[in-house]
């Protein structure tokens, strides 16, 4: 067998038997197959001195070394190998002992770069050559030389039929039982005997079957034989490539694609039998602070701890997710929502109790998750609104103060409304009195898209409703040609030779296209029976041209109903590239008879592949082209260039079809049929998986779009009341003194006006009259003892009064949506001269924001009667900013206050209050 299932030298996972030499019982089994290959093989070795096959014993030895170092791992921690296209050649052509010496040979190169325990090895021989031996006897010793069957192709068929059989039956039966002995597995864990891998293993023995005709034939044309062998070797990788996309490497848990299918899957399984189902969504609080604080590792490590305790609570058949960054997701079948809020509060608790142990931190730190639930069908009936459920709970839960678990609610999150000002100043209450408008429901985007588009090798002529007279003249001409040019090469090359022939390739044209795969949204499609159209096209020349045409139509039309004017156009089409890679492969005739001649006709198939593709996609542009009224150029290379290297390696293998086809007639056409469904299974692989991602990059982008709106309107609403929160607290501060009421208001209206006259910038004047309204906000944490003490304050009062600045810059810095107003009211005390506090900032350094503020404070200060002095008159006020400007104060600042307020005419202390009026 050409497949590690098929090797014990896969099982290397501890457990019982598993940590050195084989058990007892294995050790026996070893020795009976060992005595049993010595009694088969010996008695054939002493005939190697008179052997005369050598030649063929070392091409096929060495192909079938190199082909075990190209191995192929399997998810279940088993690997492929297709040495296998070369062992059975081996058995129908070389002596038995020559193919005793290949089962050896091929194994040495893998053991030299393995190098694997030498009872496994030696297992692994003893096993190939029983197999190998078994194959011999059947398939050329019982059939192809004793059976006495007078027909060669039946006899051939029959034989490589049994040694396939007999191969892969011996070899799967012998290591079965040594990995029950050797390791304890049962039939069903080793795989050996499941329908993928046997069939596998079947398809590659018939590959090999193909090589040993082509090697009667012409053994210059084996590599033609073995092209489908890459194809086959790329499709065996992806069973361990879907594995490995399915699992997030820095965490070990399942990634947001392989989620999102397991998602729909399990939602439809729900739908159907009106079962429970939950979804949670979790999110690592704090992230960028732990990565900030600790660097990016500690951050990974943090994840890979959370990974762990998700493992640790969760239930066998639970499905936890990376769903993107610090973002985790858990599938929970068959779970109503009240218990899996329970799961979620106990991964919650089980988050906050660990501690994660870090290489920058000397001691471990702790992390927590916020975490919203989600159950189907209550909070929703499809993927993207039960994630779009969860993700606001998690929002909520974060908003509440992180750490908690909050199930979906229906209660409206966000609203888009504007309020009408942008600054609202506080009543002299401190109440806060504009009311909040109710929250509208934002609805997700729907997706438009338009009726798809023809395609490549199918229903080629555009779709439309009614052509104009460009295009209904196109699809005329081209289908009139078509269908007269395929008339002309049907009358003057026809003969009945080979009919038979002629059928069962447009019998597998008909068939390759109605498995025909659809690409890009309908636009492109992927079928096999352009290999038969092309292969066709080298044996039967122009006379295959319109039948095949027809039949390829004939099946889309049944199963899809195309209007009339396509269902021409595609006769047409594909009736001329036909016609063209006949004419191609005519060009074989001027070579020499031979194999020079065979292998320039193989060749062709290339050329023959460019010319189908080109004819075919050049015509189906153009007429996109007139109907889209769009370059011709632009469609044909955005729509069908990428199919170029599928139409050749269709040319290729067709014309080795062709040469197949005259070595063992119809015997070719079914050799290859089984490596053409193996492409389009693997081509059907990656189409769905393209479709998927495409599929699943849609609606991401929907969810985004809808998640961008809700989170724009909900940033804006939290903005909103995060202000009216600290306008409420502001104004508070302000009524902890009845000198002061109002006073941080004045302040605001004050700065703005300064602002205006500096020439500042809307933004700038909405960043000023925030920091103006909450320059005394840190006042908060000024003792009443100290903040009204009618008499001075001590040197140690005074230091904590001037921490204010400090405590007022650290509580807005925490809303997260004013950081650019922070220095303005941090440095709203610094003096020009550089000698105020919190950092003696000098000059210019100082932020102007903070300037304008301490001026307008200033002013306002000293017309104001607080409680340790009176208000001072106006015109006073004025000339001690003006005496101070350059050492305390900004001369700037106080300049431009001078021309908005013309303070020297004011003469009383009633008329300061005019100051708000002048100043609004």
């Amino acid at each position: 067998m050409s497949a590690v299932p098929t090797d014990i030298s896969i099982s290397t996972e501890p457990g019982p038997g598993r940590d050195g030499g084989l058990p007892r019982n294995a050790q026996i089994y070893f020795a009976a197959v060992a005595i049993t290959a010595a009694a088969v093989t010996l008695p054939f070795i002493g005939r190697l001195q008179t052997t005369h096959e050598w030649p063929a014993f070392l091409i096929l030895a060495s192909a079938a070394a190199v082909a075990r170092l190209f191995v192929v791992r399997t998810p279940a921690d088993q690997a492929y190998h297709t040495d296998i296209v070369f062992l059975i050649p081996a058995a129908l052509i070389l002596p038995p002992e020559l193919l005793v010496l290949v089962a050896i040979v091929q194994m040495v190169p893998e053991w030299l770069k393995m190098r694997y325990r030498w009872y496994l090895q030696t297992f692994n021989i003893l096993d190939y050559s029983l197999s190998a031996m078994a194959a011999w006897f059947v398939g050329r010793w019982l059939i192809l030389e004793h059976a006495g069957i007078a027909n060669g192709a039946l006899r051939l068929s029959l034989a490589g039929l049994a040694a396939c059989i007999v191969f892969v039956a011996v070899n799967h039966v012998l290591l079965a039982v040594m990995l029950r002995l050797a390791r304890g597995f049962t039939l069903r864990e080793t795989g050996l005997f499941d329908a993928e891998y046997v069939a596998t293993d079947l398809v590659l023995a018939a590959l090999g079957v193909a090589v040993y005709a082509f090697w009667q034939t012409n053994p210059w044309l084996v590599p033609f034989a073995l092209t489908p062998l890459f194809l086959i070797h790329r499709s065996l990788s992806v069973p361990a490539l879907q594995a490995e996309a399915r699992v997030d490497p820095k965490t070990g848990l399942f990634n947001a694609r392989h989620f999102a299918a397991a998602l729909s899957e399990e939602i439809g399984r729900a739908r159907r039998f009106e079962r429970p189902m939950s979804l949670i969504m979790a999110d690592l609080d704090l992230l960028r602070d732990i990565n900030n604080t600790y660097g990016h590792l500690a951050g990974d490590a943090v994840l890979k701890g959370i990974a762990e305790v998700f493992r640790a609570q969760l239930r066998h058949y639970d499905i936890p997710a990376r769903f993107g960054g610090e973002e985790f997701s858990i599938l929970l079948p068959e779970t109503p929502q009240d218990q899996a809020m329970e799961i979620a509060e106990r991964i919650r608790r089980a988050v906050a109790e660990r501690t994660f142990d870090i290489e920058t931190s000397s001691d471990p730190i702790r992390a927590t998750v916020s975490i919203g639930v989600a159950g189907f069908p209550k909070d929703g009936t499809d993927a993207n609104e039960l994630i779009h459920q969860a993700d606001l709970a998690v929002y909520r839960a974060k908003l509440q103060g992180r750490n908690r678990v909050l199930g979906a609610s229906s209660e409206p999150l966000l609203v888009p409304a504007d309020r009408s000002t942008r600054l609202v100043a506080v009543p002299e209450d401190g109440d806060h009195h504009v009311p909040l408008p109710s929250a509208p429901q934002v609805q997700p985007l729907e997706e438009r898209r338009e009726v798809r588009h023809p395609r490549p090798h199918a229903v080629h002529g555009p779709r439309f409703l009614s052509l104009d007279r460009r295009l209904s003249l196109i699809v005329g001409l081209v289908s009139a040609i078509g269908v007269g040019a395929g008339i002309v090469g049907l009358t003057f090359s026809w003969t009945s030779k080979d009919l038979l022939g002629l059928l069962m390739v447009v019998g597998l044209v008909g068939v390759g296209q109605a498995l025909a795969l659809e690409a890009d949204e309908g636009s492109a499609v992927l079928s096999v029976s352009a290999v038969g159209c092309l292969a066709a096209a080298s044996l039967f020349g122009f006379r295959a041209a319109l039948p095949l045409a027809l039949a390829s139509v004939a099946v889309e039309w049944s199963a899809r109903r195309a209007p009339l004017h396509n269902v021409l156009f595609n006769v047409g089409a594909l009736t001329l590239a036909s016609l063209a890679a006949a004419s191609v492969f005519k060009i074989a005739a001027f070579f020499p008879d031979g194999t020079a001649h065979e292998l320039a006709a193989s060749g062709l198939g290339l050329l023959a592949g460019t010319a189908y593709f080109v004819v075919n996609m050049g015509l189906v542009s153009l007429a996109l082209a007139l109907q889209g009224h769009e370059r011709w150029w632009s469609v044909f290379k955005e729509r069908f260039a990428w199919l170029l290297p599928h139409y050749l390696v269709y040319g290729f293998i067709g014309g080795v079809m062709a040469l197949a086809y005259e070595a063992v007639q119809l015997l070719a056409l079914a050799v290859f049929a089984v490596p053409l469904l193996l492409m389009r299974k693997t081509q059907e692989a990656y189409l769905k998986h393209t479709q998927r991602s495409a599929q699943k990059l849609r609606q991401a982008a929907e969810t985004i779009q809808s998640q961008n709106v809700s989170l724009e309107l909900a940033n804006k609403l939290l903005k909103e009341r995060s202000t009216a929160a600290m306008e409420s607290l502001s104004a508070t501060v302000d009524a902890r003194d009845s000198y002061t009421a109002g006073h941080s208001r004045r302040v605001q209206q004050l700065a703005l006006a300064i602002g205006r006259e500096l020439g500042l910038s809307l933004a700038e004047l909405d960043l000023l009259g925030h920091a103006a309204l909450f320059h005394d906000i840190g006042k908060l944490a000024i003792p009443d003892s100290i903040l009204l003490k009618p008499a001075s304050l001590t040197p140690d009062e005074w230091s904590l009064m001037q921490r204010h600045a400090e405590e007022g810059a650290r509580i807005i810095d925490r809303l997260g949506f004013l950081n650019d107003a922070v220095p303005a009211i941090r440095h709203h005390h610094e003096r020009f001269d550089g000698t105020g506090y919190p950092d003696r900032l000098l000059g210019e350094d100082i932020p102007l924001g903070a300037r304008i503020i301490h001026v307008a404070d200033a002013l306002d200060s000293m017309l104001t009667t607080r409680i340790y002095r009176a208000a001072r008159p106006a015109g006073e006020a004025l000339q001690e900013l003006r005496g101070a400007a350059g050492t305390q104060f900004c001369p700037r600042c106080v300049t431009a206050l001078e021309r908005i307020l013309p303070l020297e005419t004011l003469q009383s202390d009633t008329d300061r209050a005019r100051l708000s009026l002048v100043a609004s």
